[in-house]
């Protein structure tokens, strides 16, 4: 009987793999992960984002590697904004109305609670608009609340404008960090592209110029490799780097306010299907990894994150490579100039997740959050007295105000919009495309040929 077993559990699983190698569309899960690379992934996650998990959706891969490879930005890298003062008051995705419209209609609401309550319990009577009698028991007493809260205003102004300058200083270092890996990189493609072996062109005339040296074929073939690689370690960092504003789980959305942030699919992360084998294999049928740079990367037994700086690594070394054969001409200085372009690549991919680690203490943004919150709470007794009626639309204008910067800060804080601030990101599909064309076509093209006057 167990033999039996056996034998028939055999024949099942041989059978089901052969219907699953011949039905069309379906991709056998063995051809991307062998039992030597499988020891390395977690047993619950070995096969997440694989054709045959719930997870998986049809298209998404495509869509994915589509992403990897744009090298056009069809949106600017940040909401941007136009002077025009009407066409400021009419914006409500991604400012701060949006942000505090809730509390603002709470606290309006507890200040017109206070008003009729006061209005239901004193015994005589003042015209809706007019400010209450002062010796009036109730008032007297909400008087002291008011002197104390004058004290916490001042307190709460000085620190919260602190605070708020602090948090965009953070988001202008993210933001100006994210520019400094492009342009790193760019140095590397120039740096390379201008030491790349040149033989002459026999003089080819072409489109009214006569070019006088062109890329050597080893050269040519040492210009693609290291732009492309470089290229991609750039976009592998993003895809493994937490971000809500990709371009995939927002859609791609400009800043109209027709698109709702609620829609945003926040369950579609890039680098976990990207980065696995499968999105590799994907990537070398669109020509930007070689079969050999997909096995190689999953032989390394490194988790997929690190492949941002394996790429940069290889880069590298093809570029010392070259240096040796004479495939890059150049001296100590520019050999010395590129490796410092290299270590300053990857200073700043780390100080993307540096300044996320540590962005701001906890008890900082305790502080400053209580201070607010009582700040407005308090806010509707204490104006009633010296403001009456009129205190009900000018709480809800003190709320706007602080709780605003509050709510500003914060999302400064959030540059990639991964705790629910996704007004203020910074989007990286982007900041991909831009790289995209930049390594890919403006070094390399740029040095193709180089013209003559002489004819």
């Amino acid at each position: 009987m167990l033999h039996l077993r056996i034998i028939t559990g055999i024949m099942l699983s041989s059978g089901s793999m052969t219907l699953l190698q011949k039905r069309p569309g379906v991709v056998s899960t063995n051809n991307f992960l062998s039992p030597s690379r499988l020891h390395s992934v977690p047993p619950k996650r070995a096969l997440q984002g694989m054709p045959s998990t719930p997870g998986w959706r049809k298209g998404q891969l495509d869509t994915l590697t589509d992403w990897a490879v744009n090298d056009k930005a069809n949106r600017p890298v940040i909401c941007e904004y136009e002077p025009d003062a009407l066409w400021l008051w009419t914006r409500w995705r991604g400012t701060v109305l949006k942000l505090t419209i809730v509390p603002i209609i709470l606290v309006m609401g507890l200040s017109a609670t206070i008003d009729y309550g006061v209005h239901s319990l004193s015994a005589t009577s003042w015209p809706l608009l007019s400010i209450p009698p002062a010796d009036h028991p109730l008032i007297q007493q909400l008087q002291g609340l008011n002197s104390l809260w004058e004290y916490q205003l001042t307190l709460c102004t000085f620190i919260l404008t602190f605070f708020t300058s602090q948090a965009y200083s953070h988001w202008r270092s993210v933001y100006f960090t994210t520019r400094a890996i492009q342009g790193r990189i760019n140095d590397i493609c120039l740096l390379v592209a201008i030491g790349a072996e040149r033989e002459n062109c026999a003089d080819d005339q072409e489109g009214g110029y006569t070019c006088t040296t062109r890329y050597s074929d080893s050269a040519s073939q040492l210009v693609e490799t290291c732009s492309r690689l470089i290229r991609l370690s750039h976009t592998f960092f993003w895809a493994a780097t937490p971000t809500c504003s990709n371009g995939v789980s927002d859609g791609g959305f400009s800043d109209d306010d027709d698109f709702d942030d609620s829609d945003m699919d926040t369950d579609m992360p890039i680098g976990p299907l990207l980065l696995s084998s499968m999105g590799l294999r994907g990537l070398a049928d669109n020509g930007e990894l070689t079969k050999s740079e997909v096995n190689a990367l999953l032989d390394l037994g490194l988790p997929p994150s690190q492949y941002t700086y394996v790429l940069m690594e290889w880069v590298g070394l093809h570029v010392m490579e070259g240096l040796k054969s004479g495939t890059l001409c150049g001296d100590n200085g520019f050999e010395e100039n590129l490796l410092r372009q290299f270590t300053s690549l990857r200073a700043e991919y780390f100080n993307i997740g540096d300044y996320s680690a540590g962005r701001i203490p906890l008890a900082y943004v305790q502080l400053v959050q209580v201070l607010v919150d009582t700040l407005i709470i308090i806010a509707p007794f204490a104006l009633y007295p010296e403001l009456g009626s009129l205190s009900i639309p000018l709480s809800g204008f003190l709320t706007f105000f602080f709780k605003g910067l509050l709510e500003l800060s914060k999302s400064f804080l959030d540059p990639f919009g991964n705790e629910g601030y996704p007004g203020q990101n910074i989007r990286v599909d982007v900041l991909v495309s831009e790289l995209n064309f930049g390594a890919a076509s403006r070094w390399v093209k740029a040095g193709e040929k180089l013209p003559s006057d002489k004819y």
